[in-house]
């Protein structure tokens, strides 16, 4: 598992094409992709901005959050861990 941060406003859709909505959360949602060969969920959290100003600059980059597996099966054993329901 490799994790990656971007800044708010990332716009993870140029680089996952067919990502897709598998939840809501407050705050955000989670998104499953899959791309040469690695299965990815993106986690975005930018609805959290309104609430963030310039002293929260080091979380304002930080608030989308793209995780790599290796496998479909450590995908959900994931969220099976972070007790993520979702279809």
């Amino acid at each position: 598992m490799k994790i990656t941060k971007h800044p708010f406003g990332y716009n993870c859709r140029e680089l996952f094409p067919n990502v897709k909505m598998i939840g809501v959360f407050e705050g955000g949602a989670i998104y499953k992709a899959f791309k040469d060969e690695k299965h990815y969920l993106i986690i975005d959290e930018g609805t959290l901005a309104d609430f963030l100003d310039e002293d929260d600059r080091d979380l304002l980059n930080q608030l989308v959050k793209i995780i790599e597996f290796d496998s479909i099966e450590e995908l959900e054993s994931y969220l099976k861990s972070k007790k993520v329901n979702y279809n």
